[in-house]
């Protein structure tokens, strides 16, 4: 990730609906998004002699010139929920998930001290860096979010049995959307995938071997897109096109088919998902700017140790995000707000902003909702920048005793409407 990027835009508009029935929750996402591509996801390319990987931020989304900057990346929505177990979840949201040493921040943690770290290492969860996790997570106070000082594994696991961790699902626009499925995740000491499998692996590949698939050249002619067609814009389409590599699509990789000088594979393969984490449903459509997402879900999955169970009546924390073209932390979020399920809920956060903090799921009968008949909320989505969890609860923060205690929310912190951040 290039140090000094930033998106174009300081602020998104989330037009969000929210329809429940007696067996699933539905959602509605539509956000404006003029630049196209961001249904392509982590090329392979054969350039100059080689193949190389086009994995950075998309170049169309960032402001400034960075030379030969390549890559693509999807585009996401995703949402933190929250049930009432995870302290703080409600008042500050996915600012509670942020802390010194994460991946993408100034601060990163160098992969050789994760890697010798008794939990995130070999003998635990075999990781390379810090991403996501509560505070609740690590040893001290509440809030007190040191990596180095993780709970041992049988107390992360009393904690998980006992439902404090962050629910994130995730539709996805290259990993996800062509199988028809979002990806599910929870919060806890890591940003974990839920049991089961995902929609998308990875298949192995060297600069002089190339990938281990290309393309059946009856579905895509010579086995790989061309990358000088996608560079100079000709795109696949985004509804009717072939972009992303399904397995069932695929062959095996032969150099003398697919080994050609712009020649570009997707990294990834799609799959068919499993388990726990095949619970979403969803798909999103681009078009003429814009994104349509829907995702839905069982209120009840087979799968409580790690997703949120949904009840009629009940009140639930929420916390949208959005990502163009870039992962990590480049992205916009919202402030937390609570969601009912045909109860209107009570939450402090509304004297502080024109819009609403407090959405109501309406209820539905039928197999689908009637979308042109439920309620929207316009909700704001803020690019947050570096702030951290470690930053907020600072005995340096004027208003940490109240941040430690979760009495204050994000809204009060800062008495004012996200949108008033615009410059």
């Amino acid at each position: 990730m290039t140090p000094d990027w930033r998106p174009k835009e300081s602020i998104k508009w989330l037009e969000t609906q929210v329809a429940f029935n007696e067996r699933q929750i539905s959602f509605r996402f539509t956000w404006e998004q003029p630049d196209p591509g961001g249904w392509l996801h982590d090329m392979l390319v054969y350039q100059d002699g080689e193949w190389q990987q086009f994995g950075d931020p998309s170049p169309w989304v960032a402001n400034g010139e960075y030379g030969d900057h390549t890559g693509f990346y999807e585009d996401r929505v995703s949402f933190l929920l929250d049930d009432g177990s995870v302290k703080g979840a409600e008042q500050f949201g996915g600012w509670l998930t942020v802390h010194t040493g994460q991946r993408s921040m100034p601060s990163q943690v160098p992969r050789s001290d994760v890697r010798e770290h008794d939990h995130f290492g070999p003998d635990g969860l075999d990781k390379t860096d810090i991403r996501k996790y509560i505070p609740q997570a690590c040893e001290g106070e509440w809030w007190e979010n040191d990596w180095r000082a993780v709970r041992p594994q049988h107390e992360l696991d009393q904690l998980k049995a006992d439902g404090v961790f962050l629910d994130l699902p995730m539709w996805r626009a290259h990993r996800s959307n062509p199988k028809g499925y979002g990806t599910d995740h929870h919060v806890l000491d890591y940003r974990h995938s839920d049991q089961g499998q995902n929609t998308y692996t990875a298949q192995n590949w060297n600069p002089e071997d190339g990938p281990e698939y290309m393309w059946n050249p009856d579905v895509v002619d010579a086995g790989a897109l061309d990358y000088h067609d996608i560079r100079d814009g000709t795109l696949p389409d985004q509804q009717d096109g072939t972009y992303a590599l399904e397995l069932e699509d695929a062959a095996e990789f032969d150099p003398a088919v697919a080994e050609w000088e712009g020649a570009m594979i997707p990294r990834r393969p799609l799959r068919e998902p499993s388990g726990s984490a095949a619970d979403w449903k969803a798909t999103g459509t681009w078009e003429d700017g814009q994104w349509i997402v829907e995702m839905w879900r069982d209120l009840e999955t087979d799968h409580p140790a790690d997703t949120k169970q949904l009840h009629p009546g009940e009140v639930y924390t929420w916390s949208p995000a959005v990502h163009h073209g870039a992962g990590q932390r480049w992205h916009w979020v919202a402030y937390p707000y609570r969601l009912g399920l045909g109860v209107k809920p009570d939450y402090v956060g509304d004297q502080y902003t024109d819009g609403t903090t407090e959405l109501v799921a309406e209820g539905f009968t039928g197999e689908n909702p009637n979308w042109d008949t439920v309620e929207s909320h316009t909700i704001p989505l803020i690019f947050p920048g570096t702030l951290t969890w470690d930053d907020l609860v600072s005995s340096a923060h004027s208003r940490s005793p109240e941040i430690r205690d979760a009495g204050i929310t994000m809204w009060e912190l800062y008495e004012k409407d996200p949108a008033s951040f615009l410059p």
